[in-house]
């Protein structure tokens, strides 16, 4: 209120002056005199209050201004508002990859080389294809609510939170987003149940006598350490992720991104380094599978590694411009093949052997420093994403109990059971490389595969469809498949591919490996791969 009363008075004073200067022809010359000095009197000091004012407003608004900016910036960094496309390609990235990174080496072992880098290499490509199948799914239910008046809210803002089975359901029916949703579940338990799993196995190997040391050329063996067992350290991983439940809500968060981003780099380019310097084996990339169960076994870990596709959805619709990350999700894509090619790789070159019996690469390396860095870096990355891919089980849990809008105390208790049914499962089967590949083998080729390019023919089924299209297939790939019946094609090779080798297979073998490892190891195991 000052500054603008201080205004109109330096505006009334600048007012008067002029009408002065303007009717001075009709005084006398002194009188004219004196009222023009004193006019010029009263001028100076109307500016000088005036642009005093002027300064300290403009002061005032740039510490505003900059205040602004500086907690727009740290909610960038540690808050839920950031939409930018580097976001969504940090978030990407370091939901597509972390703890399987470190079955990966198992994985190639268990198919061969040989037949290793070309599935990794056609996955890694059929999943670009149906990841553009799903933004272009997205973008057609975004358009159709945008003309039903139902996309944005009274703010002019959207109003909706797209999820995958939103995308599909629309696209495929009720049946589809029902058999999406239960898929989902599997995926979140099993991921979480696989973070615990990771974390004792990772912390187990920091102790000296629990790595493989090397003795001779070829020789490689284990002895007991005196640190906890790998049952123990369940138990206090388990113990440690029951805090998730006191988190209100989680939301993807910069920094935290880039400190997922930085474990796993690491880690990829510190395997490779301690290959190099290990030098090939003699029967390097000679290993073939021994048999289905392990090949099959091996495949689905391979498809997980770039079968991120259900939280895609919502990274992109988080993004300010969600229909750009088609761009984002291919440098992602190209990021994630830079870290899981050549440290799977390397270690084949290296150890070949020794990763087929081991689910943990960390159970291969000798350990140093640089290794005990590794491991506190995926450790970090592994409790945060318990915390991450627990929230919706929670919120899913709260939900069906009718809670989700009470006190975080209330909610708790509902959440307890989740978390506790989590940690008991992996304490009671932590049968690493094996719980990723049934997991894998129940989702990733539904949801990375079959779902994506079954329900973008279906849609495009009609010629009024296809003309209709918001985003149809890229130019060069209706030129080289010849049109529309080329692309249904290419799909239900897609889908009829990976439903056969993925879930039938996938799920056939996988379960087989896990309940040889309940017979041989038994529920609760004092240690698995020791």
């Amino acid at each position: 209120m000052d500054s603008v009363a201080g205004g109109a008075c330096s505006g009334g004073a600048d007012a008067q002056i002029y009408i002065d200067s303007r009717g001075r022809g009709s005084h006398t010359a002194a009188a004219g005199a004196t009222s023009s000095t004193q006019g010029a009197v009263i001028s100076r000091h109307g500016h000088q209050q005036q642009q005093q004012q002027q300064q300290q407003q403009q002061q005032q608004h740039a510490a505003e201004g900059q205040a602004g900016s500086w907690k727009q910036k740290m909610h960038g960094w540690f808050g839920g508002d950031a939409g930018l496309p580097m976001d969504g390609w940090l978030t990407t990235c370091c939901a597509q990859i972390g703890q399987i990174m470190l079955t990966l080496p198992n994985a190639y072992s268990k198919v061969g080389l040989a037949a290793a880098v070309p599935l990794s290499v056609g996955c890694a490509v059929l999943s670009f294809w149906t990841m553009y199948c799903l933004i272009a799914l997205y973008a057609e239910r975004k358009q159709r609510l945008i003309k039903a008046g139902r996309w944005h809210g009274p703010e002019g803002k959207s109003q909706h939170v797209t999820q995958y089975h939103d995308v599909i359901g629309d696209n495929l029916g009720t049946w589809a987003r029902i058999v999406v949703q239960v898929v989902v579940v599997v995926s979140l338990f099993g991921t979480n149940v696989a973070q615990i799993v990771a974390s004792a196995s990772d912390a187990y190997y920091l102790e000296e006598g629990n790595s493989l040391d090397k003795r001779t050329s070829d020789a490689y063996y284990l002895e007991e350490g005196n640190s906890l067992d790998k049952r123990q350290l369940g138990i206090v991983f388990g113990v440690l992720m029951q805090l998730s439940v006191l988190l209100p809500t989680l939301r993807h968060f910069r920094f935290i991104n880039i400190l997922g981003l930085v474990g796993t780099t690491y880690t990829a380019w510190y395997i490779v380094a301690s290959a190099a310097m290990h030098g090939m084996a003699p029967n390097a990339g000679q290993r073939t599978p021994t048999g289905m169960r392990d090949f099959y076994n091996g495949f689905a870990v391979i498809m997980s590694a770039f079968g991120g596709h259900a939280n895609a959805i919502e990274i992109m619709d988080s993004m300010f411009v969600p229909e750009g990350y088609t761009r984002v999700y291919w440098w992602a894509f190209l990021y994630i093949f830079s870290l899981t090619l050549p440290h799977s790789t390397a270690v084949q070159l290296a150890w070949p052997d020794q990763a087929l019996h081991n689910g943990n690469v960390y159970g291969i390396l000798p350990l140093t420093l640089a290794k005990k860095i590794s491991i506190y870096l995926m450790l970090v990355h592994q409790i945060i994403a318990f915390c991450l891919y627990s929230a919706p089980l929670y919120y899913m849990c709260e939900k069906a109990l009718r809670v989700h809008t009470k006190p975080i105390y209330i909610r708790v208790l509902a959440r307890l059971p989740v978390s506790i049914s989590v940690a008991v499962f992996a304490v009671a089967f932590p049968f690493y490389g094996t719980i990723n590949a049934v997991v894998a083998s129940i989702t990733s080729p539904l949801v990375a595969f079959a779902f994506p390019a079954a329900a973008y023919s279906w849609l495009h089924r009609t010629k009024d469809r296809q003309q209709a299209c918001v985003r149809p297939p890229p130019s060069w790939m209706m030129t080289l498949l010849g049109g529309w019946s080329g692309i249904h094609a290419f799909n239900v090779f897609i889908v009829a591919f990976f439903i056969v080798n993925g879930t039938g297979f996938g799920i056939a073998y996988s379960f087989a490996q896990f309940i040889h490892d309940v017979k041989h190891f038994k529920p609760f195991p004092h240690c698995y791969q020791c």
